[in-house]
């Protein structure tokens, strides 16, 4: 997840690409760069670090011009090098494009384009775009480039983008027109910012809110085209914006809403909300479609893998360990056996030789056993992976393969959208492995698209409502969360979120070990969340039956239920197939915990005690 910026007005756009791009600095720090358009030329400017750093390394506020482009990295294609941050251009330096998104199909169409002899710089897939576009361009005037009209220029950017697959925010400049920005956007945010002569794009509000609250959120499919209108050169008369769908087969103009946004700097970075850990919950649809198009080749890789060793792995800690859990859950149903472990126990109880698969799972990539188990497992000689969310992290370079996740800088402490991208990267690799040893995926491999839509089901307002009003009736200060199957992991990350942001005691168990102790502490002291699986397992009845139980003990009982059953408290969820509920579950014990904290009074992105990113022992 990156930030992108765009400008079209009669201000210094240097200073507006640069106070533009701090503000999204929270959305990517590797690396950063700007495209202005001066005297009829291309002027590029970017470099590695932090904004201020970049800026002022390579003299942004130099760049002079009325139109430009910014865009703040956080890489998934390519290493963190100059070469592969943002903008990106085009054989002759003629376009500039920044980009916040995945493009699936790159290497498929890098090579088509590298046979038609374009010479490529980085290893992002963005830079394929530019390249794309060059060569729609070159396709209507290869002698004269710069005589092709406005029409034909934005046919051919229409042409092209039309053959990209993934997700994507652009913006797009071209130095023979100088008075023209598009950008264009599909599964990945892009707002409109406008005001009386010049005109903003961003990947949010922030990028722009101190020169204007009028926006324009724009949908998928949308194509905005701001254009200076006849002046003076130099003189900015008038700043027009046109939006059009480019799904159609023909071009039509969608009606567009305009909103006036009352908001500050701050709340706009958050995306109007109370905290950074509620704007990550309900961007995991979002992030949920990112990673299902990322790492494709990686993934396929890492199924040949697991058919080929047998003794396998999962290694992690924490939340990253939780989706680890889940992941073995899912291939037991291919009968392949996974062993998710403590990286922390890794070395006192791991086999490993050459034999041996391990798959550190790390969103920062850091995590100090994890990568000690990574390291620990090479020395062995066995075959390593990662799932891991920083490119350029510890994990990355150590991994024999390495899987991105595309989830995005994560701001809380408290994981949230990353899980559920763990959780997708894992779902994509237990399909890929049954298609391996020839069994039927298509359900699984279909239920992928859907899994966006039952995530917002269970964080749209009135769930959100519901789950705020239930957590507001917990009043006691010891809580146990169960489920069974595929869900008891989520029943442990339940637990973990509570107890790590409400700073009350929650531990998570299988619902058939209460009979085994945990039983005898049921009383008015304990209340109880439990995960019921969906009404198609086997395991349904059994978890109501604990339930019965604990309602027989006078326990009160939270049920996170795809039907309706006797609890104190009812949260209804969609009811979906077995292997697809872990998506569901977990964002609704997210919300359990956020909004209990917040009840509380405390620090719900930074709680005490707790780090992002685990680095010591």
């Amino acid at each position: 997840m990156c930030g992108i910026i765009g400008y079209l007005g009669n201000k210094k756009v240097s200073e507006i690409l640069l106070n533009g791009l701090k503000r999204l600095e929270y959305r990517g720090y590797d690396s950063c760069g700007i495209a202005t358009i001066e005297d009829d030329k291309l002027i590029i400017k970017k470099g590695v670090g932090k904004i201020d750093e970049v800026s002022k390394f390579e003299d942004f506020l130099s760049a002079n011009g009325h139109i430009g482009i910014g865009h703040s990295r956080w890489a998934t294609h390519g290493g963190i090098i100059k070469e592969n941050a943002h903008p990106h251009t085009d054989c002759k330096g003629e376009l500039a494009i920044v980009h916040n998104g995945i493009i699936t199909n790159y290497k498929e169409l890098k090579e088509m384009l590298i046979k038609k002899g374009h010479k490529f710089k980085s290893q992002t897939d963005t830079e394929v775009i530019a390249h794309l576009i060059e060569e729609e361009i070159n396709k209507l005037n290869k002698s004269n480039r710069s005589n092709i009209s406005e029409k034909d220029y934005i046919t051919s950017v229409k042409n092209a983008i039309k053959k990209l697959e993934g997700t994507y925010s652009l913006l797009i400049l071209n130095k023979n027109f100088p008075n023209l920005l598009i950008g264009l956007r599909n599964e990945s945010p892009m707002i409109l910012g406008i005001k009386k002569e010049e005109c903003f794009l961003g990947s949010d509000i922030s990028a722009f809110l101190e020169w204007t609250k009028e926006v324009i959120p724009l949908e998928d499919g949308d194509m905005v085209i701001l254009k200076k209108a006849d002046g003076n050169k130099g003189n900015i008369s008038n700043i027009s914006y046109e939006i059009y769908s480019i799904r159609e087969d023909r071009d039509i103009t969608p009606k567009r809403k305009k909103l006036s946004i009352d908001w500050d700097i701050e709340t706009a970075e958050k995306g109007g909300y109370e905290h950074f850990m509620l704007k990550e919950i309900m961007e995991e649809p979002e992030v949920i479609k990112n990673s299902a198009k990322i790492s494709k080749e990686e993934i396929k890789e890492l199924a040949r893998d697991l058919k080929k060793y047998n003794r396998i792995y999962i290694i992690a800690m924490g939340t990253s360990l939780h989706a680890g859990m889940v992941g073995e859950y899912w291939f037991s149903k291919l009968n392949k056996l996974v062993i998710p472990c403590d990286a922390s126990e890794f070395l006192v109880k791991g086999i490993v030789d050459e034999n041996t698969l391990v798959i550190g799972i790390t969103q920062s990539g850091e995590t100090y056993d994890t990568i000690k188990g990574i390291k620990y497992a090479k020395s062995k000689g066995a075959k390593t992976a990662t799932i891991v969310n920083v490119l350029g992290s510890t994990a990355t370079r150590i991994g024999d393969i390495n899987i991105m996740m595309g989830s995005g800088i994560e701001i809380s402490v408290c994981a949230t959208k990353t899980y559920l991208s763990q959780l997708m990267i894992l779902y994509r690799l237990f399909i890929e492995y049954g298609k391996i040893i020839g069994k039927n995926m298509e359900i699984f491999e279909r239920e992928i698209e859907n899994i966006p839509k039952y995530i917002r089901n269970v964080i749209g307002e009135e769930s959100r409502s519901n789950i705020k009003n239930i957590s507001e009736s917990l009043t006691v200060k010891n809580y146990i969360f169960i489920s069974k199957g595929i869900n008891l992991p989520n029943a442990l990350e339940g637990a973990l979120k509570f107890k790590e942001i409400t700073y009350l005691h929650a531990e998570g168990m299988s619902s058939g070990f209460l009979k085994h102790g945990t039983i005898s502490l049921i009383d008015e002291n304990m209340d109880t969340v439990a995960l019921v699986p969906p009404s198609s397992s086997d395991l349904f009845n059994s978890v109501v039956s604990n339930i019965e139980e604990i309602k027989a003990r006078n326990g009160k009982v939270i049920g996170i239920s795809p039907v309706y059953i006797a609890v104190d408290h009812l949260i209804k969820i969609p009811d979906v197939i077995e292997e697809v509920s872990p998506f569901i579950y977990a964002p609704v014990c997210q919300l359990l915990a956020y909004y209990k904290a917040l009840e509380l009074g405390r620090d719900v992105d930074k709680p005490r005690g707790l780090a992002k990113s685990v680095t010591v022992e």
